[in-house]
């Protein structure tokens, strides 16, 4: 039978009183009774008095005088007592202590007192038993504190237990807000529309995905700053918010990219609504008093005609997005558009790309550099190959964009770099020690965090010389002046050398580049192409390798394939070939019998 709620309140309230006079009553006949001298027992009369009077009196500041007056005499009273009494009277008096004062202190202190004392019986009792007793008191200590606390502040439990409540409320509101909502624009994130997706997609319903990128966004915030691409991000937002925010569920996926899901009835609605986007982005954004326009490229899955889960039905319509970009743009298009052999050739491509390097399908070719003069091998250019096990040879020109925009090429950098150290390294050690190694380098993975401390840790692992290590990077990576130096002059101190690939194709400023800490000029293929063929390109390639000797740099070529385009370079002063002429990409065992003579035939 259940007590009345108002008689268990009151029994709470009386409990601390009862468990004082409890321990009270029978820590003092505990030490009348076993103190073994007269002295001894006047400590434990004095302690009785002054106890009994402290728990009578209320001003609190007299309570802790009288209480500190009985515990003096009670720490007095301690040594007449036998050592197996002493474990009862000191956990009394810890209850006693925890219960009678408000203040924890005072029973932390007589705690520490006691654990002195029980150690002071070290030299007459065996530490396997003085040890439980002191944990047992630190043990007590917290415990009957805690217990003390509880009961004592019973009466205010419930408005405090409101407000832990409302605050904790709070938290996690705020913790489940960061978890699933982009911080920049308070759109809900990839997390929370990827729980959306499955619950939207377990029914029947025919749901639309609409993966939107932002045009030219990159010019913003190079133009004028991340702050100001971080407003426009912003101002994006609201207007989807305004324009479809009462039929679509929005989300941001990433950078300039947002997702909307849209239930529909017929195609027709959806592409209503993706009409009504493109004309919305017609007004200009007006950021630091600046009109912006931007256009939107939208992709457009459907749900369950083109596939039936979040992963999939995302990737199709970021491919109908691509399809839209790399046309006019300002478009929209629907996956099932633009479904071919090709686009899901690609699809399978990007997504076995994430597993072929664990699963060893990536190998390193190597393309000899060679001196114009000797006709001597120099070095080699090291280059990634993909042996897909269904698809056999992917082109790099196929799966190295895919890898840029999966992120998965940082990765694979770092692996061709040390792969290929390690191999150019058993090279140099079977009689090849001046054979260099250039690898490229992209534009992600040089903007990678710590890409300087990688490269350095890669050849300190390979035991590799940094002076035999040429970085390929293109123009457009340089660009960045200030960050570039730092990071190029880090290598730099370390005896890398840099070399300026495919120049002439980029948007290099001569007043840039006598400033970056770079030893060669490569010059692209293209040119060397025409260069038996238009004058302009023949003009173009004896203009950059005056440039390179009139800045004490030294010039590669690359794309050599006929004795005609040897000459015309030679004749220009080019140092270094690179191509068909002299050699293919190979693989190593290929190479490693050409380096057994180290000139062609």
């Amino acid at each position: 039978m259940k007590l009345p709620k108002v008689w268990t309140k009151r029994l709470m309230h009386l409990t601390p009183n009862i468990v004082i006079m409890f321990s009270t009553i029978t820590l003092s006949m505990n030490l009348t009774k076993y103190v073994n001298s007269s002295l001894g027992l006047a400590y434990a009369l004095i302690f009785v008095g002054f106890i009994f009077a402290s728990i009578l009196v209320r001003p609190i500041p007299l309570k802790y005088v009288l209480a500190g007056v009985a515990f003096f005499a009670f720490f007095n009273a301690l040594p007449d007592l036998s050592f197996d009494r002493l474990i009862g009277v000191m956990n009394l008096s810890l209850i006693l202590l925890a219960f009678l004062l408000p203040s924890p202190l005072p029973l932390y202190l007589v705690a520490g007192y006691l654990i002195y004392f029980t150690l002071s019986y070290s030299l007459e009792e065996s530490m396997e038993m003085i040890r439980p007793i002191v944990i047992g008191i630190i043990v007590n200590a917290v415990l009957y504190s805690l217990l003390a606390f509880y009961f004592r502040n019973l009466e205010k439990e419930n408005e405090v237990n409101v407000e832990l409540n409302t605050k904790l409320n709070q938290a996690f509101g705020r913790l489940e807000h960061i978890a699933y909502y982009d911080t920049l624009t308070r759109l809900p994130n990839r997390e929370l529309l990827k729980e959306r997706m499955i619950e939207e997609l377990s029914g029947e319903a025919q749901m639309a995905v609409l993966f939107l990128d932002l045009d030219h966004f990159k010019n913003v915030n190079d133009m004028m700053g991340h702050n100001a691409g971080d407003q426009m991000l912003r101002d994006v937002a609201s207007l989807l918010r305004e324009t479809v925010g009462h039929v679509c569920f929005i989300s941001r996926y990433a950078g300039d990219e947002f997702v909307l899901l849209m239930r529909f009835q017929q195609e027709e609605e959806i592409e209503e609504l993706a009409g009504r986007l493109l004309h919305a982005f017609r007004t200009p954004f007006q950021i630091d008093q600046k009109q912006i326009y931007s256009t939107l490229s939208i992709g457009i899955s459907l749900h369950p005609m083109d596939a039936s889960d979040a992963e999939t039905l995302i990737q199709y319509a970021d491919k109908a997005m691509y399809n839209v970009k790399s046309g006019e743009k300002n478009g929209f298009r629907f996956f099932s558009a633009i479904r071919s052999e090709e686009l899901l050739r690609q699809v399978k491509l990007e997504n076995d790309l994430r597993s072929a390097l664990t699963k060893r399908e990536f190998s390193v070719h190597y393309q000899p550099l060679v001196e114009m003069d000797t006709r001597r091998i120099r070095g080699v250019e090291a280059l990634l190959r993909w042996t897909h096990p269904e698809l056999g040879q992917i082109s790099p020109a196929v799966f190295i964009p895919l890898a840029e925009h999966t992120g998965a090429i940082v990765e694979l950098g770092e692996w061709v770099l040390s792969e290929a150290c390690r191999q150019v390294k058993s090279w140099q050690s079977a009689g090849n020690p001046d054979l260099t190694l250039a690898v490229n380098i992209s534009i992600r993975q040089f903007k990678s965090p710590k890409f300087a401390s990688r490269v350095l840790r890669i050849l300190e692992e390979t035991d590799f010389e940094p002076a035999l290590l040429e970085l390929e990077v293109t123009e457009s990576m340089v660009q960045n002046l200030n960050e570039s130096i730092t990071i190029l002059g880090e290598l730099k101190r370390q005896g890398v050398r840099i070399s300026i690939d495919d120049f002439g194709t980029g948007y290099s400023s001569l007043s840039v580049l006598r400033h970056m800490p770079v030893d060669f000029l490569k010059i692209d293929r293209s040119f060397t192409r025409e260069l038996t063929t238009a004058v302009p390109a023949a003009s173009i390639v004896k203009l950059i390798i005056d440039i390179g000797h009139s800045m004490n740099l030294q010039v590669i070529c690359e794309g050599i394939e006929i004795q005609e385009e040897f000459d015309m370079l030679r004749q220009y002063g080019c140092q270094i070939g690179q191509g068909y002429y002299f050699y293919r990409p190979s693989s190593p065992e290929e190479i490693e019998l050409l380096l057994q003579r180290r000139t062609p035939a």
